[in-house]
């Protein structure tokens, strides 16, 4: 009976990844919720029938102050602790997320593939220049084994983003 012998490093390192990826995927297929035109903070307060004023004096703010944090959620340009205070005031929970569009596992295997088709082409263009080809389905087989290596390399080529 043969063992595949695989360092501790490695063993830890695969686990702390596949337990990376299952939080990761987790959220894949998650409802996006769109922000108001306004933002969130101005409707909740409008929702909740407090003025500026009001929030602000909660906040130890003044209600320019609130008017200024408004504005800057609907830009965009809020930190998330100012948002956390706010929705705190506002007896609301702070949700943040980057949701993957589709399972980690698949972002990976189009990444590697994405990758192998580069090698393969620079490759094939040097074998062209050469007078030599490759069949289709070896360049399938030869794409297949560069995809796996790219992927087996732990992420170290696979988000290089380096033309090759």
């Amino acid at each position: 009976m043969h063992f595949i012998h695989t360092s501790p490093k490695s063993t830890v390192k695969q686990t702390v990844m596949h337990q990376y990826r299952t939080i990761a995927n987790s959220a894949v297929g998650v409802q996006q919720i769109k922000k108001p035109k306004e933002g969130w903070i101005r409707t909740i307060r409008a929702a909740l029938g407090m003025s500026g004023a009001q929030l602000g004096k909660r906040m130890g703010l003044s209600r320019n102050r609130i008017s200024v944090l408004e504005r800057k959620e609907a830009e965009g340009n809020i930190t998330l602790n100012q948002l956390q205070d706010l929705a705190e005031q506002l007896n609301c929970d702070l949700t943040y997320a980057l949701v993957p569009r589709k399972p980690i596992e698949e972002i990976i295997d189009d990444r590697a593939t994405e990758i192998a088709s580069r090698s393969l082409d620079a490759n094939s263009q040097n074998m062209f220049l050469e007078a030599q080809s490759i069949d289709e389905k070896a360049q399938k087989r030869l794409l297949k084994q560069i995809k796996e290596q790219v992927i087996e390399s732990s992420g170290r080529a696979l988000w290089n983003d380096t033309k090759e």
